[in-house]
């Protein structure tokens, strides 16, 4: 892998660099719009080594390719250019596509495809370099096409974070292309289940240790007040309280309702949070103990009584 850096050279020397001893062996070579050029196709002919691949524009070819539009040509026609080693070649499907190969003639062939209002797939007819590619492209295409429909690489100073998000991304694709080779009747067969399981797998994993860690601390302190406690630090998190109030603040009365402190972090001696029924009565009055059933922080005696008794509780004196 080498990515290109926009350094002295062109992009044709990317390719042969990347080719390396591969390269005089007689080898056809596949590849996608933004390397390729007529120059590059000559010369890796001097190589041995053949190309075929759609071609952008301006980038060698004839004007006539060129300058070639849909009124130029008729659904399913083509017009072809070569120089005896290249062939450069524009077909008109639902828009005009440009091709170059050092592979194949401008010869039609039949291709089933899936078309609208159709059940089932329909024979057309297209030119061979264009079927030869899409045969020896498809898993490359569909890699493409699977991570682009959930990004995670974002706009940055720094193109490194991008290359490598974008490994992070590849990686998920290929393990559920392995895994689906050694489990043919495995659970997972579309991308998206797949990444969420390992995610859950994960942090479950993650989840687990850090509670380990907090069992092994409570049972080496001494709970001076008596009181449920937990950790609310980066190790041990705890869910965070609910922005609506749950339908159980009311069920099971006073006594179905434990509360608990807030256990010190690394940050704070004595973490806290908003009462939520102050914050109803517009008092910002924050509170070191919390509901452990509703996970809403509450101050002892009022505020705990009135949020579990009274459907109201902000109006309620």
């Amino acid at each position: 892998m080498k990515p290109y850096c926009g350094e002295a050279g062109n992009l044709g020397d990317t390719v042969v660099t990347l080719l390396d001893r591969l390269a005089g062996q007689g080898y056809k070579l596949y590849m996608d719009n933004f390397y390729n050029s007529v120059a590059l196709a000559d010369r890796l002919l001097q190589m041995d080594t053949h190309i075929c691949s759609p071609l952008r524009k301006n980038r060698g070819e004839p004007q006539t390719i060129t300058n070639i539009s849909n009124s130029d040509l008729e659904p399913g026609k083509i017009i072809s250019l070569h120089n005896n080693r290249v062939m450069v070649l524009a077909w008109r499907d639902k828009k005009i596509v440009k091709m170059i190969t050092s592979l194949h003639q401008d010869e039609m062939q039949t291709a089933e495809v899936w078309q609208k209002g159709h059940s089932e797939r329909v024979p057309v007819q297209k030119p061979t370099c264009v079927i030869a590619y899409n045969n020896s492209m498809n898993g490359v295409d569909r890699l493409d096409q699977n991570i682009a429909y959930y990004p995670c690489v974002r706009k940055s100073a720094k193109w490194t974070k991008k290359c490598v998000l974008y490994l992070f991304q590849i990686c998920p694709f290929n393990s559920l292309i392995l895994y689906k080779a050694r489990n043919p009747q495995g659970e997972h067969r579309k991308f998206l289940p797949f990444i969420l399981s390992v995610v859950r797998s994960l942090t479950t994993l993650g989840h687990a240790r850090a509670e380990e860690a907090g069992g092994e601390d409570e049972a080496g302190g001494e709970d001076a007040g008596g009181e449920e406690e937990l950790d609310v630090g980066r190790q041990n998190k705890e869910p965070r309280a609910p922005s609506r109030d749950p339908q159980s603040r009311l069920t099971g009365g006073i006594g179905g309702h434990v509360m608990a402190k807030y256990r010190a972090t690394r940050k704070k001696k004595n973490p806290s949070c908003v009462c939520r029924v102050c914050k109803k009565r517009e008092y910002r009055r924050e509170t070191c103990y919390y509901c452990t059933s509703c996970l809403i922080p509450l101050h002892f005696k009022e505020c705990f009584t009135l949020y579990h008794t009274q459907r109201d509780f902000a109006g309620h004196q």
